[in-house]
């Protein structure tokens, strides 16, 4: 009998044991959107600390260098023992170089943080971003992060129309603008008969691709035609040189980044911008991980740090729009709510990019 009593015993703790697993099990699956946030804690919660944290990260960028030196700055105070070597340049160049590296079969990159999602869904469509839904992704807007979790934007960024203003008095409003013959007459006389409108090129910055794709597809590739047709046209490398043209008064107008207008103009330099009535391009500045990086956990690190609050404040006082809703836009920033938008399929136009590119080199050139 007491050996019967055994047996029953060791049967009903089995069971127990049993139930607690499969319970336990539940609870990490979960459904939906919560299973997303649940894995990522979890992940969190495993990870190593700031102090035991190691690696080394070749971090590709086309973030200013003097801000992606300062962001790596403020990394290393926290997790001193990850090295980061930055690999600075457009988005484009990054791209032929990143394009290079996947044909090979060696990428050295570990993280990208690249000017716009178009270039990085080119790396998703390829397979070489690793999936991973930071915690931080619930202070992130849905349009501002891949669906399916391959890329979270870490900024916004946005080609407005620059002008000098000590030579315009009376600024364009919309795209249009820069095509209409009536506005051209009111420009000063001696600018109406000459390149009076200069733009960053797409071959180089990933932005003004963007830009150009956004602009062609409102109005038609006949908009880039007028402008160069009618001798109105500068083509600059980036939007960096484009900046510094307004300011020195080399142009009167000109399309470059949002943030950059808001830096030097804080600074007390000759220059005001529009954000056009006719639609605004929000582009979402991405930051991804390359899936085989040797050090995943570092990475991962690295993109929950630039997501951080006290990165996106930081980010925001240097005037960029931050991702987190949380954190409070720059002054004189308006909120992105309430813009008109020119929307963009990011997924189809990584599929036309490089021909976005010829046709307006075609253009250009010709």
């Amino acid at each position: 009998m007491a050996r019967t009593y055994l047996l029953i015993a060791g049967i009903i703790a089995a069971l127990i044991v049993v139930g607690i697993a499969i319970y336990v099990s539940m609870l990490g699956t979960g459904t939906g959107g919560t299973s997303t946030i649940s894995s990522a804690s979890a992940t969190a919660s495993t990870s190593p600390s700031p102090e035991t944290l190691r690696g080394e990260l070749d971090f590709y960028t086309s973030l200013p260098k003097e801000i992606a030196i300062e962001l790596v700055k403020m990394f290393n105070e926290k997790y001193p023992n990850v090295k980061i070597n930055i690999v600075r340049s457009g988005t484009s160049k990054l791209m032929t170089k990143l394009l290079a590296e996947i044909k090979s079969g060696r990428i050295i990159a570990d993280v990208v943080w690249l000017a716009d999602p178009a270039s990085i869904e080119v790396l998703k469509e390829r397979g070489v971003l690793m999936k991973y839904v930071p915690p931080e992704a619930r202070f992130v807007p849905p349009n501002l992060r891949d669906k399916d979790g391959y890329w979270i934007a870490g900024r916004v960024i946005m080609p407005v129309i620059a002008y000098n203003t000590n030579i315009v008095e009376n600024p364009p409003s919309r795209w249009s603008d820069l095509v209409n013959e009536s506005y051209v007459a009111t420009l000063p006389a001696e600018w109406r008969n000459s390149r009076w409108l200069a733009i960053p090129n797409p071959l180089y910055s990933g932005a003004a691709a963007v830009m150009v794709y956004a602009i062609s597809s409102k109005y038609g590739w006949s908009f880039f035609e007028e402008l160069k047709s009618n001798g109105w046209l500068f083509v600059e490398k980036s939007n960096g040189v484009v900046l510094q043209g307004v300011i020195s008064g080399k142009y009167p107008i000109g399309i470059t980044l949002d943030y950059m207008v808001r830096q030097r103009k804080a600074a007390g330099d000759p220059i005001d911008m529009v954000i056009p009535q006719d639609g605004a391009i929000v582009i979402p500045s991405p930051i991804a991980i390359i899936k085989d990086t040797p050090y995943p956990e570092a990475a991962k690190a690295f993109v929950r740090f630039m997501l951080s609050k006290e990165v996106q404040e930081f980010l925001a006082s240097k005037g960029f729009i931050p991702a987190r809703t949380d954190v409070s836009p720059p002054p004189g920033a308006p909120k992105l709510s309430e813009l008109k938008v020119i929307e963009i399929d990011w997924s189809k136009l990584a599929q036309v990019l490089e021909d976005v590119k010829k046709k307006f080199e075609e253009i250009v050139t010709s």
